[in-house]
């Protein structure tokens, strides 16, 4: 008999898913002397960083010896190259016996799992004919994702790299999802390529025997087709670019298209949003941006379903339903992490001294303009709190600002609402009245299929988890506590906003000097990567020059691109104050330079 799960730990799962610098040594002087990585205090041991850039949650995207044979898809050169990964934003990271063995990128992990079950992997077998099915690769040992993948960042300044842990990465995972199923589709059908990954693989050279290299051709071709399926399944009319992704979107369709084998479920995940920054987030009252998750195990158990941890969701639980490779424990070292890490300090002997004058005038305009949604510390040093929770409990107030107020791109709001589908085989473990309903909201069976996945993990950890785990992993979460408007925005506070561009949740902003001008005055091209941080304006240069990628607002017919609206955050409040006579008006020229170096000043 199962055994039985704190109370807890479960319920409510479904409404809490409706979110001084150290310099590395100098290198050689006969080498080319490549940018300094300036690490920013943030309360981080150099282990725990470690810890955080590559400690496996349970993703399974590729076997790892495949992804270690790879080659490019237009070259000979290794797909796992430094310089191919820092091309789409992932940040080179040296070797490390304990969690990085082969010095992959920050965010990439292995996990070694034999525990998980063949009939884990059904939620993707479905997809692939019977023969493809019986060709899935076998093996244990996976390339998977950690937090650290999206969630740290570095920003360029004067030839130096200032790492930002727990920031806003500017990675471009679509794009690595693409080049890598086009990889494998390479190597599967050349032979003079494929004969080299497989010797990698294999071990030894090519005479390892017909069936075998056989064997593993077709494993790679049944694979392709199911990376194929991911990277169509997800995409939308217009490329994300790099330091975006529309999770939410991929997470519902991974849960009802592609986990229940309902492929009508699908729908385009076409509302990137930016990766946002953690620093304080296991203290918010609700997190995502859209404030659809309060509860830290459910949040962070979805997300790696969303991030190709192998889950089955069809079938029952006495067949192995909810059955995942997400680690629980892992999950909940991860959190512990994100609990402790600070927001960065602005380097004065880096990015230059903070006008103090010029501040104390921005802290005014702040107070009488900003603070009722973005919380300040108070002289304690405490940001404003929420009333306790049914467990006494007090977290950091957020504001949830109705899109009509906030008037930013409302579609990565608007698709979580307006998500349904056919339930399937999560039909009976959904609440009332959905059982018998046609189609259920997406919120609801990602809700049903956390919990579900959580509640097996609980039982199948080794040892299960206790009660008091239990109730560490949800962070005190009370299971009544029910979700704010979803059609709305987060505000939070603000503190280590200065690392943190370009912005807005749609990252359509590229300096918080932008951010304050009028929306119609703010700029509709920029460029991301490969750009100097701008210390003045804070965040990217708006003049568009230098290398890089191109955020665009309109297309090429001058047409608004759905999901990458700069509109919104203007008028009262946002761009304008009172004046003299109580009208609003415009921020002067100087009211917007003091309330930028105010904003430096948060922490």
């Amino acid at each position: 008999m199962r055994r039985a799960i704190h109370r807890s730990f479960i319920l409510g799962l479904t409404t809490a898913l409706l979110g001084a610098c150290t310099l590395t040594p100098d290198p050689p002087a006969d080498d080319p002397a490549p940018p300094r990585l300036i690490y920013l205090e943030q309360g981080w041991t150099d282990a725990e960083r470690r810890t955080f850039y590559h400690l496996t949650q349970g993703s399974q995207l590729l076997p790892y010896a495949w992804f270690l044979a790879l080659e490019q898809p237009d070259s000979e050169a290794p797909f796992r190259d430094d310089a191919h990964l820092a091309s789409l934003g992932y940040l080179p990271a040296p070797a490390d016996p304990d969690h990085n063995p082969d010095g992959l990128p920050v965010g990439f992990s292995r996990d070694h799992n034999p525990v998980v079950p063949a009939v884990a992997r059904r939620s993707r077998v479905a997809l692939l004919d019977p023969q493809q099915a019986a060709d899935y690769p076998d093996t244990d040992t996976w390339l998977g994702f950690t937090c650290a993948a999206c969630h740290t960042a570095e920003l360029v300044v004067d030839g130096a790299r200032l790492r930002i842990d727990g920031g806003m990465a500017l990675v471009d995972h679509e794009a690595f999802m693409q080049r890598l199923a086009t990889a494998l589709r390479a190597t599967a059908e050349d032979d003079t390529r494929f004969t080299r990954f497989a010797i990698r693989v294999l071990g030894g050279d090519s005479d390892a025997g017909a069936d075998t290299m056989n064997r593993l051709r077709r494993q790679v071709r049944a694979y392709t087709r199911y990376l194929d399926h991911l990277v169509e399944r997800d995409r939308g009319e217009h490329p994300y670019g790099i330091g975006r992704l529309d999770a939410f979107g991929a997470i519902l369709n991974q849960i009802s298209a592609t986990g229940l084998d309902i492929l009508d479920n699908r729908h385009p995940a076409d509302a990137p949003v930016s990766y946002p920054f953690l620093w304080d987030t296991p203290r918010l009252d609700w997190v995502q941006w859209n404030g659809s998750a309060a509860n830290p195990i459910g949040r962070n158990t979805g997300e790696v379903m969303g991030v190709y941890a192998h889950t089955t969701l069809r079938g029952e639980p006495r067949t192995g339903q909810f059955t995942s490779s997400a680690r629980l424990r892992e999950l909940g070292r991860l959190e512990e992490l994100v609990a402790t890490v600070q927001a960065p300090t602005w380097p004065e002997d880096i990015l230059g001294p903070i006008d103090t004058g010029l501040a104390a005038e921005g802290e005014a305009l702040f107070a009488a303009n900003c603070a009722g949604c973005h919380g300040v510390r108070d002289g304690d040093g405490e940001f404003p709190l929420s009333p306790p929770n049914p467990n006494g409990l007090r977290f950091i107030r957020t504001v949830m600002v109705p899109l009509e107020t906030i008037g930013t791109d409302p579609l990565a709001a608007l698709n979580f609402v307006r998500f349904q589908a056919d339930p399937g085989d999560l039909r009976p473990h959904l609440p009332e009245p959905y059982r018998t309903a046609e189609r259920a909201p997406g919120a609801v069976l990602l809700g049903t299929a956390v919990a579900g996945v959580i509640q097996s993990a609980t039982v199948r950890a080794q040892p299960p988890l206790t009660a008091a785990e239990q109730q560490t992993l949800s962070g005190g979460r009370h299971p009544d506590e029910t979700p704010p408007n979803l059609a709305a925005y987060k505000a939070r506070p603000l503190n280590g906003i200065w690392a943190t561009p370009p912005f807005l949740h749609t990252g359509a902003v590229p300096n918080l000097y932008q951010l304050l001008l009028p929306a119609e005055e703010r700029v509709e091209r920029f460029r991301l990567g490969g750009v100097d941080f701008d210390p003045r304006a804070v965040g990217f240069p708006a003049d568009g020059r230098g290398e890089g990628y191109v955020f665009r607002v309109r297309d090429a017919a001058g047409e608004p691109i759905p999901g990458n609206s700069n509109q919104g955050h203007s008028g009262p409040r946002f761009t304008q104050a009172r004046d003299e006579e109580g009208e609003w008006r415009d921020y002067r020229e100087a009211e917007r330079r003091a309330l930028v170096e105010y904003l430096k000043t948060l922490r």
